[in-house]
């Protein structure tokens, strides 16, 4: 079996026309939203609206909560009682206790071209990278990361 690509991207900057236009473009086939609350003030980024202009336009829709920060590390970091670094750090502790739902990104990315989303423009400053690496490790690496 070849590698398979998993795309990473966040939809700051985006309306939904852009960021339609963004997944098109790399040919994804399912976003794998990996916020653990899916709600946006962006308009047009929330689960329901955003999972019904997916499927709309020929891309299927998850969310996958358990791979989203827990509110408590979240609070962490935006209250400055740690740096980015052991917020990364704590999310791939937490991570370690969500074998199966990396396991099953692993199987759908593997099958499928996937796009993990989340709001973070940059990607090294969100934890869907944490997310892509861990599950890129799964099973002889089989997956490489693209982070669009």
């Amino acid at each position: 079996m070849g590698q398979h690509a998993l795309f990473t991207t966040g939809y700051s900057g985006h309306d939904p026309k852009s960021f339609l236009a963004l997944l098109r473009t790399n040919g994804v086939d399912v976003v794998i939203d990996v916020r653990r609350n899916p709600v946006s003030r962006k308009r047009g980024f929330s689960k329901s609206r955003l999972g019904e202009f997916l499927r709309e336009n020929g891309i299927e829709y998850q969310h996958a909560r358990d791979l989203g920060v827990p509110n408590e590390l979240r609070a962490e970091l935006k209250a400055g009682t740690c740096d980015l670094a052991d917020y990364m750090t704590g999310f791939r502790d937490y991570l370690g206790e969500h074998a199966d739902a990396l396991q099953e990104v692993y199987n759908l990315a593997s099958r499928k071209s996937c796009c993990l989303l989340c709001v973070e423009q940059c990607s090294d400053e969100c934890h869907r990278s944490v997310v892509a690496e861990e599950v890129a490790a799964l099973n002889g690496r089989t997956v490489r990361i693209v982070h669009v």
